[in-house]
């Protein structure tokens, strides 16, 4: 990518294929100055990457599912910029988490094992004792970049490994993507740390 400001918006797009946005939309999404937004997209559409159409005061953007890359960008900004990158960016900011992963949806689509439209919101387990206050700001930035509500579910180790409630013997057998929170921070941390 050239710029952060064209990973970013590249990432919107093709991270939610499905959806069809308008300029303001994307303004307001990713806090990227509308001159730029319209700059970057008009440099992604003449690389075939996504539609624009419309007036020019109403411009609706959508990924180009069609382009012979597009499964594999799909791909890359999955492993690249999507939740999973994200969110380890997000909770390696906050103390006191054990383990976290990603569970539903996501998580069955991560591992390729469910097709359709794009889960709207993304599943998180964290286990261990955060400051739940801090937890929920960190998360809902993380939420805003990714376009998506983020639903975390705290439990405590001990209830992580005793429990013997119906909702968490299904996560113990459930696809969990599991998110390294203790490696070295990525490039991305910027757009992950709120302001």
């Amino acid at each position: 990518m050239r710029s952060r400001n064209q990973l970013q918006l590249l990432a919107t797009l093709v991270l939610a294929p499905t959806r069809v946005w308008s300029m303001a939309e994307l303004v307001e999404h990713t806090d990227i100055p509308q001159p730029s937004v319209s700059r970057e997209l008009r440099r992604l559409a003449d690389a075939g990457l996504l539609h624009i159409s419309g007036r020019v005061n109403a411009r609706q953007v959508q990924a180009n599912t069609e382009s012979v890359i597009f499964p594999e960008l799909h791909g890359l900004m999955l492993k690249t910029v999507g939740p999973k990158p994200i969110l380890e960016d997000a909770l390696g900011q906050v103390e006191g988490i054990e383990r976290a992963a990603i569970y539903g949806s996501w998580a069955r689509r991560y591992r390729g094992g469910q097709a359709g439209l794009e889960p709207q919101d993304i599943d998180l387990l964290v286990v261990g004792t955060p400051d739940v206050d801090r937890l929920r700001a960190i998360v809902d930035h993380a939420a805003k970049i990714l376009g998506r509500d983020v639903n975390p579910t705290v439990l405590t180790k001990q209830e992580w490994a005793r429990s013997r409630s119906g909702f968490i013997t299904q996560l113990h057998h459930a696809e969990l993507i599991e998110l390294d929170i203790h490696s070295t921070p990525s490039t991305l941390r910027d757009m992950a740390a709120p302001h």
